[in-house]
């Protein structure tokens, strides 16, 4: 309804001579005023826009209305826009984000993540972007993370998102503690330094077995691998689960094969968890993890565990030691399909930025995106406040907090440009250490470029018509995820596991899933 109600005041617009690019024109930029299919905006009348977002780390309220006022200090004579903040736990974004789209509440733009997607869109919460793409702002966002990524968030010809600038490779191994590595000769025989977390090549899984043997002959009361109750199949086999996992394609086996096939079917799947099954038989693996839901850190600082399995990537190591309090090395692993890591849809677009239905004036709200991913201006200020007052700048150029200030008692710090819009224009935020420098962003860049990518990728599965189905699958896969995952079922049932899953997950509508998703997949890639 909004998209033929725009069609109806561009004719009018038109009419009257005033449209270009997004219903600006020469004469209009020459009075300051923005005219769009909706309204007309000015520095004395801007679009009042209402951002959504997560907020992770918990901020003080008078620190980010000041943020707020300096934004709008920039955006309103900028763009004509005056930004309303509206941060959202992470832990309930999802229902609140949604009860807010299907209310009408006032919301332009807002994070989506991949697995909402095409809920939000069946129910209408998402307005379409593609009408935007050819306008200066839109090839701004194309020029930040290139056309094919500006594309990718797509489906039934919907372009709901735009995948957040940050590194995306699946690529990871084991972080270690320091101490026992230089002890044992771990350091020495695999040439650990705090360089190690550059990516160079990744072994195989297997041979991190000898490293846990070494660790466990000397400190047989320390574990020598922490997992827990978490999903960590992409540490383990190169899987693109196609959103879900239920039904996707085995990369490990062929990374051609654009096959839907039954993951917890195929022998990549069967190999890893046996590996697995195995390290908790020897007392490698934490005897709790299926159930344990502490989390690396709280281990890592009561020094009872070597290592944990982690996605890795440059400046890993900092965050690790602030996270642990100790120092860590990492290597990286792989179990076959060579040493290279991968890229799906997800990797890429995990959260994305999108317009919500809701929003009384869509092209503002795409101004708004549009100067997430290409004004260093709106970004510094959106993800770590106001200079000399929340953050400086150091010699070398990178961010830093300012005197008196640091992760434990800052002010205002949101430092989440991996979440939504464009990280690399911001500032590198350094650490205690000054450990990064401004070439930090080139790093990440970099990192990517070490995968292949999934034959899929730029696909979405829409699920909107298997809501019923997908629900029943998860509950029967979580019923056996955890034994399995962690190894804690033990070698002698992995197979009846493994079999009592896959009748689970049949009997719950795997079968109907899997050939809708294959006829999707098929259509997307022309067959």
């Amino acid at each position: 309804m909004k998209k033929k109600l725009a069609s109806g005041l561009l004719a009018v617009s038109l009419s009257a001579g005033l449209l270009a690019g997004l219903g600006m024109t020469a004469a209009a930029e020459e009075s300051g005023i923005t005219v769009t299919s909706y309204g007309e905006y000015s520095e004395e009348n801007p679009y009042h826009l209402t951002f959504a977002y997560v907020e992770f780390y918990n901020q003080d309220e008078a620190a980010r209305a000041a943020v707020q006022d300096a934004m709008n200090a920039y955006l309103i004579p900028e763009y004509h826009i005056e930004v309303e903040l509206l941060p959202m736990g992470y832990a309930d974004y999802q229902t609140t984000a949604q009860l807010m789209l299907s209310g009408g509440d006032a919301l332009d733009v807002l994070p989506v993540y991949y697995r909402m997607a095409s809920s939000w869109i069946s129910m209408g919460g998402l307005y379409d972007m593609s009408e935007f793409m050819d306008t200066e702002e839109g090839q701004a966002i194309k020029d930040a993370i290139g056309e094919d990524n500006a594309s990718l968030c797509e489906m039934n010809g919907v372009l709901y998102g735009f995948p957040a600038n940050k590194e995306s490779v699946e690529l990871g191994g084991l972080c270690m503690r320091a101490d026992i590595c230089d002890e044992l000769g771990i350091t020495e025989e695999y040439g650990l330094s705090k360089d190690s977390e550059i990516f160079t090549e990744a072994l195989d899984w297997s041979e991190a077995e000898k490293i846990f043997q070494k660790v466990q002959e000397a400190y047989p009361d320390m574990i020598p691998l922490y997992l827990y109750n978490a999903d960590q199949r992409g540490r383990f086999m190169d899987f693109d689960y196609l959103v879900d996992g239920f039904g996707g394609l085995d990369m490990q086996a062929d990374r051609e094969s654009t096959e839907v096939v039954n993951l917890f079917e195929t022998e990549t799947f069967r190999t890893a968890v046996t590996m697995l099954a195995d390290w908790y038989d020897k007392g490698y693996i934490y005897k709790d993890a299926a159930t344990d839901t502490q989390g690396t850190a709280a281990m890592m600082k009561a020094g009872n565990t070597f290592s944990y399995a982690t996605a890795i990537k440059p400046g890993f190591l900092a965050e690790a030691k602030a996270a642990n309090g100790c120092d860590c090395y990492v290597l990286y692993f792989k179990t076959g399909g060579g040493t290279d890591g991968y890229i799906t849809t997800v990797n890429v677009s995990y959260y994305n930025t999108g317009i919500a239905n809701n929003s009384e004036d869509p092209e503002m709200a795409f101004k708004f995106i549009s100067a997430l991913y290409s004004d260093p201006n709106v970004m510094n200020l959106w993800q770590y406040g106001i200079e000399g007052v929340n953050y400086q700048i150091l010699d070398d150029g990178t961010a830093y907090f300012v005197d008196g200030e640091d992760g434990s008692n800052y002010a205002y710090h949101q430092n989440t440009g991996w979440f939504m819009g464009n990280q690399f224009i911001s500032y590198v935020w350094n650490d205690e250490a000054r450990t990064k420098d401004t070439g930090y962003w080139d790093l990440l860049k970099s990192h990517n470029e070490n995968a292949y990518y999934s034959p899929a990728f730029g696909f979405t599965w829409d699920s909107s018509e298997y809501a019923t189905q997908i629900t029943a699958l998860s509950n029967a896969y979580e019923t056996y995820r955890a034994a399995l995952l962690t190894g804690s079922c033990g070698s002698a049932n992995v197979e009846s596991t493994i079999q009592a899953l896959n009748d689970a997950l049949y009997a719950s509508g795997l079968e109907e899933v899997m050939e809708a998703k294959q006829a999707q997949l098929d259509a997307w890639l022309g067959k």
